[in-house]
């Protein structure tokens, strides 16, 4: 048996956009040909993709294959990029959003500079509109920005949940105590809409724009927060997820690029960090397993 590459990354590619239509879209082919190959590799591999509802999710067989993918994949970008023997000497400028620079940068940084080691990169963390205007500025070359238009490659999305202490009560206290990010979050927008609607009583007790601000008052048992499941899996033993509560529509994060802004080691960064974005996602799926 041998597994094409370009098979390969389409599958990669379905398994990150959870989507066959997306997936098409991204890799600029038709859905029929996306379909064409994942039948291709399903003959070679066995069943790979499981109806649920009007969607899928991915196989066991599936899941096993991703993680092997993902390597193969990488490898093989590894050896291009040797055997091209590019001198690289990038400096790249990129901003996230703080909850996600601790739980995706960190491997995909050691992955990048592996192969790119006399690249610089200068990162920053911060919330979406100043990352926003850093790129129309010219501050940043590439942003990753959460809640954007469609018009943006959205390369993530995660479930938001109301957490609480594991060893709290304090969702049930009325009005409910929150913990949250300062006035212009959308996270925080969202929250408080849902709560409103459901006619659940509330009040602001704790405001911060850390994430791990927002943590240290869910695990002090002061608030409820809501929080992305990212960083929750990171906390799963201190931390407990509040069903009661209406829920949060997912985040999702987006590639903003500066105007005219090209740059290979770049791709490759962002190659990284979809990759990371993606084992995130499949903890996430799996509750936690590795």
């Amino acid at each position: 048996m041998e597994l094409s590459i370009d098979l390969l990354k389409t599958f990669v590619t379905i398994s990150r956009l959870n989507s066959f239509t997306k997936a098409a879209a991204a890799m600029n082919i038709t859905q029929s040909a996306v379909s064409m190959q994942m039948k291709r590799l399903e003959e070679q591999t066995g069943r790979l993709f499981v109806k649920q509802g009007r969607g899928f999710i991915i196989s066991p067989l599936g899941e096993k294959l991703l993680e092997h993918a993902v390597r193969i994949i990488r490898a093989h970008d590894d050896a291009l990029s040797v055997l091209s023997n590019p001198a690289v000497h990038d400096h790249i400028r990129i901003g996230s959003p703080e909850l996600y620079a601790s739980a995706v940068f960190p491997r995909a940084l050691k992955s990048f500079y592996t192969k790119y080691p006399n690249s610089r990169i200068d990162f920053t963390t911060n919330r979406r509109e100043k990352l926003l205007r850093m790129v129309e500025s010219g501050e940043l070359d590439i942003a990753l920005c959460s809640d954007m238009p469609d018009e943006y490659e959205k390369i993530f999305s995660e479930p938001v949940k109301w957490i609480r202490s594991a060893d709290s009560s304090v969702h049930e206290l009325r009005p409910l105590p929150l913990a949250v990010y300062p006035e212009g979050c959308h996270v925080r927008r969202w929250s408080c809409a849902a709560l409103e609607r459901s006619g659940t009583d509330y009040r602001i007790s704790f405001v911060t724009s850390s994430v791990f601000g927002l943590m240290a008052a869910v695990r002090a048992g002061i608030a409820v927060a809501p929080m992305g499941m990212t960083k929750f899996m990171d906390e799963k033993d201190s931390f407990r997820i509040i069903d009661e509560l209406p829920e949060i529509p997912d985040n999702t994060l987006s590639i903003v690029t500066a105007e005219g802004f090209q740059s290979r080691s770049a791709d490759t960064l962002v190659q990284f960090i979809r990759e990371e974005l993606g084992m995130q996602m499949m903890m996430i799926k799996s509750g936690g397993r590795k």
